[in-house]
């Protein structure tokens, strides 16, 4: 059976004046300890955190583990069931053991549920067989460990979505419920006259723009279409059902903005906007041809030109002759815009 979680609060009991009594009884400490059965959540909060809640098949999953002493007071932590004891070289200023996060009960670590399989998390069991650590938290402080759970979950390498919770020391604590989703990564190939360019996306960075253009893509939408405005050294843009800026997806959809962290240079790819409403992206998109900071936090960064090849057609469509207004003097068209499966690449910014 899995024992009790105990942690610790030093507190000073008062000595009060009295009369003797008739037998001296044993002096009182200068301080008592309190033991509790388990944490309470309104004492020890835990915590999850995704890195990315969008992941190709195949990549990390990285997850973070957070607990946190609430109180005042500081709160020592044992993992239930497991021998106690200390780690050689171990340090107050140590993260969270690995033991801490498979602390749930039957010496669990995630509660990971699919669609297909609510209990798939239930498997995976690491009972320590050496003496564990307990941690103690200072008051207010908070200790975690960061790591890469596909390493002992292995189903999140499959294609779907997954609900992640956290009930460590024996489902005493609960952590919010995240929602991963492994995707097949997608890329699309953009076929010009003057040579092809693929285009990377950022699914992490702005998810329904991801989508978006995708199912116009799959629609076929943009084959036929055109860059209708080149600014040279600033940006090609295209996507434009009417040929002349204006237009918008034959729905009429639009999107909200995803602003990001991503910034606007040379090969990246956002979503234009009518001046004035944030609310406007439809179909039109542009491609940076040099860094444009201005755009940084105004625009949707939603994809990115990727390899010397496509930046080499980039520049020469950069290039053309264009009119007063802007226009190309010969229409720059898309002849297909193709939806292709894009290879992982762990080293690359996703």
């Amino acid at each position: 059976m899995i024992g009790a979680i105990t942690w610790m609060m030093l507190f000073f009991v008062p000595v009060l004046a009295q009369d003797p009594p008739d037998e001296t009884p044993p002096p009182t400490p200068p301080t008592a300890t309190r033991a509790i059965e388990r944490p309470l959540p309104s004492e020890v909060h835990v915590e999850l955190r995704l890195e990315k809640s969008t992941v190709p098949i195949g990549s990390p999953v990285v997850v973070e583990f957070v607990v946190q002493n609430r109180t005042g007071e500081p709160v020592t932590l044992s993992v239930p069931g497991a021998p106690n004891g200390k780690i050689r070289g171990a340090t107050e200023g140590m993260g969270l053991p690995l033991e801490h996060v498979f602390s749930g009960v039957n010496f669990r670590g995630l509660e990971v549920a699919s669609e297909d399989n609510p209990n798939m998390g239930d498997r995976v069991t690491r009972k320590p067989e050496y003496p564990v650590p307990s941690v103690t938290l200072a008051p207010y402080a908070s200790i975690g460990l960061r790591f890469d759970v596909a390493r002992f979950y292995p189903g999140l390498h499959q294609a779907g979505t997954y609900d992640l919770s956290w009930k460590p020391y024996g489902g005493a604590l609960q952590t919010n419920t995240l929602t991963l989703k492994v995707v097949s990564y997608k890329q699309a190939v953009i076929q010009t006259e003057y040579g092809d360019m693929t285009m990377r996306f950022l699914y992490d960075k702005a998810p329904r723009h991801v989508a978006n253009f995708i199912e116009l893509a799959d629609q076929r939408f943009y084959n036929g279409k055109a860059f209708d405005t080149v600014y040279r050294d600033q940006f090609i843009l295209g996507g434009c059902p009417e040929g002349d800026g204006s237009g918008k997806r034959p729905d009429g959809v639009c999107l909200k903005p995803e602003f990001n962290d991503t910034p606007f240079e040379a090969g990246v790819v956002g979503m234009a906007l009518i001046e004035g409403d944030v609310n406007s992206a439809s179909c039109q998109f542009f491609i940076c041809l040099a860094d444009q900071p201005g755009w940084n936090g105004r625009y949707t960064a939603f994809a990115r030109i990727v390899g010397p090849e496509s930046m080499e057609t980039l520049r020469k469509l950069g290039e053309v002759a264009t009119d007063k207004d802007h226009h190309p003097l010969k229409p720059l068209k898309i002849k297909t815009l193709t939806i292709t499966d894009a290879p992982f690449i762990p080293s690359a910014s996703q």
